[in-house]
């Protein structure tokens, strides 16, 4: 391919590259421009190959320390400037960054967050299919405290929601690595977030917005206030507030798929259909979704053999006069009843859907903060800055209830898997246990338990619920930030920087709706909580086996750093600029786990509640600089390198080297070659036992292995898709993940008016740190050996027991490792430009940006936990994949946006293009062999019941957006938005998430929300 031979030495590398290519039609303004003179549309000028930004003021563009009017750098950056993110209609910056081309696969978006994910209530970008921690991000160029909690409990990032919006500049998206200027974890790229330095007068803003379904509604208030001007009178000083407000995105509130888990109504060609796969659901074809239990409803069985833990026979419900409560209930077929094998033997049984009732697809959202900022001119030639920040964000998500007899949260060690099971008597002294004997209960001193209809015959019974209460997860993060700024001139040639920032980040979690197993036992044993009519417990009793769950996290960042540069001498095409900096910080998380680990009583433990958890601090002492070679009016060259060493044991040194050549006004072209780091997370080195869960199963599994499948009789059980538990620790000896990166580019100005950019990228990690993903070998050693693996470093813990066979192997319940360095990653790309201005009238403009980037290569090589060796790569690059680290999101080839503005008189109006392609469905880092619809199928993509795929590739995804704005007077104006225009669905997805919520929460949050209506107006004084 072409890309591989552009990019295939990294030495040619050092020798080409572009400059930055200015995606949007706003060019980088300077940080002093005040707010009152933001740049209406009609007045925004391109940035051409040679020129300069249109104020002619020095600024500091992201990636350097070298002050210039020349926006273009080696690298490429995409800006979007403040006028830019109104003219899309974004209310936030993580809106804005997520809709970003260069994001791509793990990037966390607003609908990540409605239920019991790793980081509730946080947003982040993934740049070039990296994971978030990847990507740095900066606030006016200084390091922020990460977000306390960590993405799929391993990857640390900052939380977009604690920026303020009202006094943003621009945001500058550096599209390269950047570890030679900012150190760990600018690996693949950096986002800048810049504030205004200057704002005088009054500025408000208000607005409120609707879902054309008349849902999800949001109220938006700003309001700033500055004064003085550093021109005139040395100094600027300025406030600002802000407030947002969203309401919840219900899933019974949109359309079929959207709102059910019974998928029926899809059907093939040939009329085969998905499942019902609502609790107990029946589908048109037959198929009965085996029995479990429905919220507010108790089911009964006697039990046989105490030391499983399980019942024997069918279940019956335990207050039949109660019938199904206010769900539905249906009558089933002998035959199916026969294929539950534990449903009532009538086949009355009980039905909802808990989609519909329970679950929310975006969550209730609070936002507030405050800013303020001092500037002031010491003299002519220093400038000192204050700044301080407050902000907070609140979340609310729902979710359907969990089974009392749900996933277990036992000690890495392993144990029984627990049921409810009800003792013959009851007491008020009795204490729970596992099997429902030895309570401590008998005939003096209890009686028979009311719950337990099989109590009179000396029998235990074997009880399934459900609460009829959503699990709920609320998260209060608030963000304290301070900077103290002096910048200045000495001499001739001298010029300096000093800053110092501190910031804290603290998270309040509440968990409610999840049970403690051992708290269950007790009330069973005392007979204190009501099975037959769970509503008549008292709120005491609710709150003794499903307590709130209150955990508080908290991170701290505080950096010193100090930097000079000095022009030398001249040369050829301008004045050599060498530049020298120290810096020094400290970082540190404290969250601790939300379910402590409790070997001695595992069953005091939450049920389903992970138990991720870190807690490390370190020090960072960093030694950088930069040269900045004019050669040639046609030629600059441009050197950097950083080193970095930690207090826990880490060092690295980073080198970068940028070039760019304008062999005529109209071309430049660019190239940087560098080498990066990422530093191992506070949760990598010390975190505590983390499971994630992934599907396995289904498909060809008992063909390969049918010994297994025989002891279980071929049952369901058996043959259909199961979980398995991940689960990483903590490894302090990790080293950092390092990287190579290399962008080559070229900028076309034919016209003034129009611009094209094209930029290819590569980028090489090694050493990548990985938890609990290569499983093959692990799995095929557990079912071919009787559950007995006997690979280093791992450690396996058997399943949930099949309650037709509970003799038989279990499927495989978890597997655990520590987080190791091991794999190698490889992707490559190219991103696309053009922007242009077309003057139609005297009092007309249009103005066109159109931006694309497309993932050429995602290579993901492991290394074999027997042997060693690196195996073949796997390639995700347009596919489902990789799951382990998006969660089924896919890694879509292509990404685009479309911007037109049109702007006559005092109007504007602009219409926004996004386009995500679709992927083939393929689950690689599952087994999946890229493009193979067949093999796809068998590691677990959807079917239907004859076996072909519901789909072989999932649909593209796009939207388009419509703003309008008004200028009344010189302080009045009136704007409009209009999101999804054409309220465009969201594609239905099967296997995106895996089959959470029947689309791509990643990408189709803007379609699944709907047309979306908003108005506000905006005074100036």
């Amino acid at each position: 391919m072409m890309m591989a031979s552009l990019l295939g030495s990294s030495s040619a590398a050092c020798v080409l590259l572009p400059a930055s290519s200015l995606l949007f039609v706003a060019p980088a303004y300077a940080q002093s421009q005040p707010a009152a003179d933001t740049p209406s549309p009609q007045t925004e000028q391109l940035v051409g190959v040679g020129e300069t930004a249109e104020t002619g003021e020095e600024i500091v563009v992201t990636g350097s320390l070298f002050r210039r009017t020349n926006t273009e750098t080696p690298s490429p950056v995409t800006v979007l400037s403040s006028t830019t993110l109104e003219q899309r209609g974004f209310n936030t910056v993580a809106e804005a960054l997520q809709r970003v081309t260069a994001g791509n696969a793990g990037t966390m978006t607003q609908g990540w967050n409605s239920g019991n994910n790793f980081a509730a209530g946080a947003n982040a970008v993934a740049l070039r299919g990296l994971t978030v921690q990847s990507t740095l991000s900066v606030f006016d160029g200084l390091r922020m405290a990460p977000y306390p909690l960590a993405d799929d409990g391993q990857r640390n990032f900052v939380d977009l929601n604690t920026i303020p919006n009202a006094v943003i500049e621009r945001i500058e998206v550096l599209r390269d690595g950047a570890s030679s200027t900012y150190g760990a974890d600018a690996v693949a790229g950096v986002i800048n977030v810049i504030t205004k330095k200057q704002i005088e007068g009054l500025h408000a803003n208000g607005s409120a917005g609707v879902s054309q379904r008349g849902d999800a509604g949001e109220v938006r208030f700003d309001a700033t206030y500055g004064y003085g001007s550093l021109a005139d009178q040395g100094f600027n000083i300025y406030v600002s507030g802000e407030y947002l407000k969203q309401d919840a995105l219900w899933a019974r509130d949109r359309g079929y798929p959207y709102n059910t888990s019974d998928w029926s109504r899809i059907c093939n060609a040939a009329g085969s259909c998905l499942p019902n796969l609502n609790p107990n659901g029946v589908s048109p074809d037959g198929f009965f979704n085996g029995f479990s239990a429905v919220p507010g409803v108790a089911a009964v069985r006697p039990v046989t053999t105490d030391g499983a833990n399980i019942g024997s026979g069918r279940f019956a419900y335990l207050n039949p006069a109660a019938g199904c409560g206010r769900w539905d209930t249906i009558q089933v077929t002998p035959a199916q009843v026969d294929e539950a094998a534990t449903a009532p033997a009538n086949g009355r049984v009980c039905t909802y859907n808990p989609t519909g009732q329970y679950s929310m697809l975006q969550p209730e959202i609070e936002r507030f903060g405050f800013t303020a900022r001092f500037t002031a001119n010491l003299g002519e030639d220093h400038q000192l800055y204050a700044q301080g920040n407050f902000y907070q964000t609140n979340t609310f998500s729902s979710s359907a209830p969990r089974s009392w007899t749900d996933r277990p949260t036992v000690p890495r060690s392993g144990a029984v898997v627990y049921n409810v099971i009800a003792p013959v008597y009851v007491c008020p002294t009795g204490v729970g246990t596992l099997n429902g004997v030895g309570t401590g209960c008998n005939a003096t001193n209890g009686v028979l338990n009311p719950y337990n209809p099989y109590a009179a015959a000396g029998q235990t019974a074997q009880i399934q619920f459900m609460p009829d209460r959503p699990t709920t997860d609320e998260t209060s993060g608030r963000s304290l930030r301070a900077a103290i700024g002096l910048s200045g001139s000495f001499g001739d040639s001298w010029r300096y920087s000093a800053e110092f920032t501190a910031s804290n980040v603290q998270l309040n979690r509440v968990q409610n709706g999840y049970a403690i197993p051992q708290r269950i036992m007790d009330v069973v044993a005392r007979g204190t909580f009501n099975f037959a009519n769970p509503e008549a417990n008292s709120q005491a009793v609710w709150d003794y086996v499903m307590p709130t769950n209150i955990t508080r996290s908290e991170s701290n960042l505080w950096q010193a750093t100090a930097n000079v540069t000095r022009s030398l001498f001249e040369l050829p095409g301008g004045t050599l600029e060498a530049a020298l900096g120290l810096a020094y910080r400290h970082e540190s998380i404290d969250a601790p786990s939300a379910n402590p680990q409790n070997d001695a009583h595992p069953y005091d433990r939450y049920y389903v509640i992970n138990a991720v958890g870190t807690s490390g601090s370190r020090n960072v002492f960093s030694g950088f600089g930069e040269i900045n070679a004019p050669i040639l009016d046609q030629l600059e060259v441009n050197l950097s390198g950083r080193y970095d060493s930690y207090s826990t044991g880490q060092s690295n040194f980073s080198p970068k080297v940028g070039v760019k050549v304008t062999p005529i006004p109209q071309i430049a072209l660019r190239g940087t070659w560098s080498k990066g780091f990422r530093i191992p997370s506070f949760n990598e080195s010390f975190g505590t036992p983390t499971t994630g869960f992934v599907s396995q199963g289904g498909g060809t599994f008992c063909a390969t292995y049918a010994a297994f499948c025989a002891a279980h009789g071929n049952n369901a059980y058996a043959t259909s898709p199961f979980s398995v538990g991940l689960t990483n620790v903590g490894n302090p000896k990790l080293s950092p993940e390092r990287s190579e990166n290399i962008t080559l580019g070229a900028i076309f100005e034919p016209l003034p008016n129009l611009s094209f950019t094209v930029d290819l990228w590569r980028i090489k990690v090694r050493d990548q740190i990985v938890g609990v993903s290569n499983i093959g070998p692990v799995i095929a050693a557990y079912y071919a050996n009787n559950g007995v693996v006997n690979i280093p470093g791992f450690t396996v813990t058997p399943g949930v027991v099949d309650q037709a066979n509970p003799s038989a192997l279990p499927h495989i319940g978890t597997i655990l490792a520590s987080y190791a360095n091991a794999n190698r990653q490889e992707l490559q790309g190219v991103d696309l430009g053009v922007n242009a201005r077309f003057d139609l009238t005297d009092n007309l403009r249009l103005t066109s940006a159109f931006e694309a980037s497309y993932l050429d290569r995602n290579h993901l090589t492991l290394v074999d936990p027997l042997t060693g060796e690196a195996q073949d790569p796997q390639k995700f690059e347009g596919t489902l994949s990789p799951c382990n680290t998006t969660s089924c999101s896919g890694s879509p080839k292509w990404r685009a946006t479309w911007q037109n503005t049109l702007a006559f008189g005092n109007t504007t109006v602009s219409a926004t293009v996004y386009y995500t392609a679709g992927y083939h469905v393929s689950q690689v880092d599952f087994g999946a062999t890229p493009g193979d619809c067949a093999s796809a199928v068998d590691a677990g993509a959807a079917a239907y019941p004859d076996g072909s795929p519901v789909m072989c590739k999932s649909k593209a995804i796009w939207n388009v957006d419509l703003t309008a704005s008004q200028k009344v007077n010189d302080n009045f104006t009136l704007y409009a938005n209009v999101l999804n225009l054409f309220d465009t669905k969201a594609p239905f997805d099967p296997n995106a998430a895996y089959g959470i919520y029947g689309y791509n929460p990643a990408w189709a949050g803007p379609n699944i929300m709907g047309r979306y209506f908003r108005i506000g107006a905006k005074l100036d004084f």
